[in-house]
């Protein structure tokens, strides 16, 4: 797949260094949520295939809107409906794209982010840094409860990782006593 994006950007001729790098940024987020959309429409024209009975004649029957916050901002994505010409159903092709968001809207790239700002800063704090270094807008709630989420899926990691640790030396205990039994 080819994503392709342009990139123009007016900057004045009196900006100074820090006026540059904030257009650029924000240009450069532009561009971003352009490529993530022109590269879903790719996908969805790659995977032309009915779910159903696999023919590859559809008709297009209009949009339904999804919103996938990110790193570099939200992005509208509008889903395409087909009808299949082989046996009548309707479906969208990228519903399996987004079928990796569980259900929700923001992307894996954005949790993990979250997560560490949460970890880092008050949950508004890191609200407001995320959108100022990257674009992304996420609510200082949403920063909490997935702060919340990770730090209970790294505690139950590192639970299982002590339990097989603590199983591991009674394993080494028990051969030593078994070699000194005469």
């Amino acid at each position: 797949m080819h994503v392709q994006v342009s990139l123009i950007i007016e900057i004045e001729a009196t900006a100074g260094i820090t006026e540059m790098e904030e257009q650029i940024q924000e240009a450069g987020q532009q561009a971003m949520r352009a490529a993530l959309k022109q590269a879903i429409r790719q996908w969805e024209d790659q995977h032309r295939a009915c779910a159903h009975c696999g023919n590859t004649q559809r008709r297009l029957e209009g949009t339904a809107r999804r919103v996938i916050a990110t790193r570099f901002g939200r992005v509208e994505v509008p889903r395409r409906r087909f009808r299949c010409l082989g046996c009548g159903r309707r479906s969208c092709p990228a519903t399996g794209l987004f079928a990796q968001l569980k259900g929700g809207t923001i992307s894996q790239p954005l949790q993990e982010a979250a997560g560490l700002a949460g970890c880092s800063w008050p949950y508004r704090a890191a609200s407001a840094v995320l959108k100022r270094l990257s674009g992304a807008q996420i609510s200082a709630e949403e920063i909490r409860l997935l702060t919340n989420r990770q730090g209970k899926q790294r505690a139950a990691h590192q639970q299982q990782e002590l339990t097989t640790r603590e199983a591991g030396r009674a394993l080494e205990l028990s051969k030593q006593t078994a070699t000194c039994v005469f």
